[in-house]
């Protein structure tokens, strides 16, 4: 989950899928329109198809009595979640979803985003980016799609996920891979430069409001199943 603490003390939690969402309504959007555009917008909605069964039973983070944060997560455990994410957008979605999920898990370990350090989650991500190499050129070949097709839109996924997680995260200030995400108020943010073929955008999803710190495990799951949930609309304008 996403987590956004409140000034009320309440945590603002959205599951990754559902801020996923966000990220294909604004690939739709870009300025420069992704080709194939049905295959890379669907690919961005469907980016943390891995998440789905974590966020029906969060792990517990006792330090902070709240669910895991996303970036929480070990990468000893996240690796094969991930790869079980890529297998399912294969299933579902096609080669492109599947390739585009795949390049993303790359991207997101090189950018250091989990932060456990240890051996045994260096040794999972790096496993991961060598087999990423194998695997995304297999896919590549299957597609009959080369690097420098692929790369631009590999760019445009970790750009309009960067967007929708600076949101959803509560971030003042947040680089998304070419534009800088400034937020105004909570729910108004500015883009420099603006990636978008609109005068601006609006970006919904819905989160959980939490009134944690919970004791344990059972009483945050208690929680989350009558947690009341809200519409998060963000509005996006030029800087």
């Amino acid at each position: 989950m996403i987590l956004w603490p409140q000034p009320d003390g309440s945590t603002l939690a959205t599951p990754q899928p559902a801020h996923a969402v966000m990220a294909g309504a604004l690939m739709a959007n870009l300025a420069e329109r992704p080709e194939p555009f049905s295959h890379v917008v669907n690919a961005a909605v469907q980016h943390d198809v891995a998440w789905q069964g974590w966020e029906q039973a969060p792990q517990f983070d006792a330090s902070t009595g709240l669910p895991r944060a996303f970036n929480a997560v070990p990468g000893f455990q996240h690796v094969p979640m991930w790869e079980n994410g890529v297998r399912l957008a294969l299933a579902n979605w096609g080669l492109w979803a599947g390739l585009l999920v795949l390049r993303h898990g790359s991207h997101i370990y090189r950018m250091g985003i989990l932060r456990d350090p240890s051996p045994e989650s260096t040794a999972a991500l790096l496993g991961y980016i060598a087999r990423e190499s194998v695997w995304g050129a297999e896919i590549m070949q299957k597609l009959g799609v080369t690097e420098e097709q692929v790369a631009p839109l590999s760019l445009n996924l970790a750009m309009v996920d960067a967007i929708a997680l600076g949101l959803c995260w509560g971030k003042q200030s947040f680089p998304c891979g070419g534009p800088t995400l400034t937020r105004v108020s909570p729910f108004h943010a500015v883009l420099d430069p603006w990636p978008l073929a609109v005068p601006e955008f609006t970006v919904s999803c819905e989160a959980l409001r939490l009134r944690g710190p919970y004791a344990d495990a059972e009483a945050m799951r208690a929680a989350l199943a009558d947690a009341p949930r809200e519409t998060l609309s963000f509005r996006l304008t030029p800087a």
